[in-house]
């Protein structure tokens, strides 16, 4: 078990992994040589650029797995993994570890056994992955988030991976209706259902599948967006102008500044109805010497030619009303991470994943640490590998926290509000269209359905674990910052779609997110080995059994981190 010294020794140990070292190539070169679970690909390959963290020296050996409760004698032992945190990235990490043993992707094949015939055959060895959450599945900042799938920035610009990731995401969203279908229908039972049931879901579906627009607030933000949108089409975004905005959204108020600069449509051409020729409009500024004319455009202004030139640039470049995203999707984010818990559970009970195969979520008091917590234990044997993906809350981990409210990953934690929408009682109809898409932007738009919008987030910079913890419903009625904060929404929400202002707050939620440090790729998740717990540091922890590499280190493949996913959980 780790003592009071090695926790300080891992905090102190934070370093930064260089490409020679972690990713064996540079951001633009070759993709990185993935981590890996013991004798096998991890939970989800790192792409090319990520960075990972690794916490101080090496780890401890790894003991045997035990048998599966419901195995019978000869077969393999389980596969056994610790999921700390039933969010975004710990639910799906489950999902695809037990996709992988589905699939044959899971550790290879155990040793040969006889039949009665003296024939060899060779089995695989289940899985059995436990989920560990104080709250349950969704019970943190990912259920209080809105579930806006698409893979732009608000410049119109595709964030690292995005178009791959949205892909990603919408497998899984169509394995979580799948299974919300199965189970809803009695084609498929769950003998301990802990997913979503009709009462808790807040939605119309899992997902609503109008589209995504980003209306532009400002008229640089209408430039950026006809200006970023043609070359990154990939991603399924087209610029529109104010009249396409409207016929989109109806109810929509556009910017007077935008709506002028948007006379005519979208091409990536000159957007005003007439093209004014810049060195005319150059010869008739400046006249007098102070920077201006009352004769010439009021748009280009200034002392010199180069400034003239560059006035008439920006004043002549292409605006767009709104980023229109046809493909985009909004999901009731707390009913699919259920739903998908629920895909997990019949996957792994299905004849596609070998006997003994299980998935359990354990709803228990939150785990403290990864070495002195019997329940997640690794050196003792309770299992083989522990994942580490709850979000904000990762400084409440002894062997990861530096102090009460401090970590020693690079993360910054940003607490918000939401607030969801319903008509106002005796309303005859709601005023949302229920063709309308999502609204993206500060704050955003996320329906529901026709009859519930979720309206967020407030920016709360400097939240701690203790924060993080307590994430959920709260009472406006006996909390002053989620009053304010509901208050603010609506109003701010109500300068972009004038018909909120007609709806009451139904609900007011509180969460945390872990944002990462930005890059030159962009702000990118954290993902990898977890070094210096366990074992006593001097490299002659032994190679699990299988693994085939030698390197002498199963210690370290012990525990793992996945986290800091910011804004763009649902992508990444």
């Amino acid at each position: 078990m780790a003592s009071a010294a090695a926790s300080a020794t891992v905090a102190r140990a934070v370093t930064f992994a260089s490409p020679s070292e972690r990713l064996g190539a540079s951001r633009d070169g070759p993709a990185p040589r993935p981590p890996r679970v013991p004798r096998r690909p991890p939970v989800s390959p790192p792409l090319d650029g990520a960075r990972r963290w690794v916490l101080g020296a090496r780890g401890g050996s790894r003991a045997a797995a035990t048998a599966s409760d419901d195995g019978t004698p000869g077969d393999p032992e389980p596969f056994k993994i610790a999921i700390i945190g039933a969010g975004f990235a710990g639910v799906a990490a489950a999902y695809h570890l037990m996709l992988r043993c589905a699939e044959g992707l899971d550790d290879s094949p155990a040793a040969p056994t006889a039949t009665a015939d003296a024939l060899q055959t060779s089995r695989r060895r289940p899985v059995e992955v436990h989920l560990f959450d104080e709250k349950g599945i969704a019970g943190g900042a990912s259920g209080v988030a809105a579930g806006l799938l698409h893979p732009y920035t608000p410049r119109g610009k595709i964030i690292w991976r995005g178009v791959e990731g949205v892909a990603a995401t919408l497998a899984l969203v169509a394995a979580a209706e799948d299974a919300e279908r199965r189970l809803d229908s009695g084609a498929a039972v769950l003998d301990d259902d802990d997913g979503a049931g009709p009462h808790d879901r807040r939605g119309e579906s899992i997902a609503w599948r109008r589209g995504t627009v980003r209306p532009a607030k400002n008229l640089k933000q209408a430039r950026d967006l006809a200006k970023f949108a043609p070359s990154n089409a990939e991603g399924g975004g087209v610029a529109v102008d104010a009249a396409t905005l409207r016929a989109i959204l109806p109810g929509v108020a556009v910017p007077d500044e935008v709506e002028d600069a948007t006379l005519s449509s979208v091409d990536g051409a000159n957007l005003t109805d007439e093209p004014f020729d810049t060195k005319e409009m150059a010869s008739k500024v400046d006249t007098d010497g102070t920077g201006a004319s009352g004769v010439g455009d009021p748009r280009v202004r200034g002392t010199n030619a180069r400034e003239r030139r560059a006035a008439s640039r920006k004043a002549s470049a292409p605006t767009a009303a709104a980023l229109h995203i046809p493909g985009g999707v909004v999901l009731d984010s707390g009913r699919y991470l259920r739903a998908l818990w629920n895909a997990t559970k019949l996957l792994a009970s299905s004849t596609r994943t070998p006997r003994g195969s299980r998935a359990v979520l354990r709803v228990e008091r939150a785990v403290r640490s990864l070495t002195s917590d019997e329940r997640v234990g690794v050196e003792g044997g309770t299992f083989d590998a522990c994942v580490v993906a709850c979000g904000a809350a990762v400084g409440s981990i002894a062997e990861l926290s530096v102090g009460p409210s401090g970590c020693v990953l690079p993360l910054s934690n940003q607490g918000g509000h939401v607030v969801e929408l319903v008509p106002k009682p005796g309303s005859i109809a709601s005023p949302w269209d229920e063709r309308a898409p999502g609204i993206l932007g500060a704050p955003y738009v996320a329906p529901l359905g026709v009859g519930r919008l979720l309206v967020g987030a407030t920016k709360e910079f400097g939240a701690s674990c203790a924060d993080a913890r307590r994430a959920g419903v709260v009472d406006p009625g006996l909390d002053d910052a989620a009053q304010e904060a509901a208050r603010a929404l609506v109003a701010d929400a109500s300068v972009t779609y004038p018909p909120l202002s007609g709806m009451d707050v139904d609900v007011v939620r509180y969460g945390v997110r872990a944002n990462p440090p930005r890059t030159p790729a962009g702000s990118l998740p954290l993902m990898g080995r977890i070094e210096g717990i366990g074992g006593d540091g001097d490299g002659d922890e032994k190679s699990a059994p299988g693994d085939g590499d030698g390197d002498g280190e199963a210690g370290r493949r012990s525990w793992w981190f996945v986290g800091g996913l910011g804004a763009r959980g649902l992508v990444r």
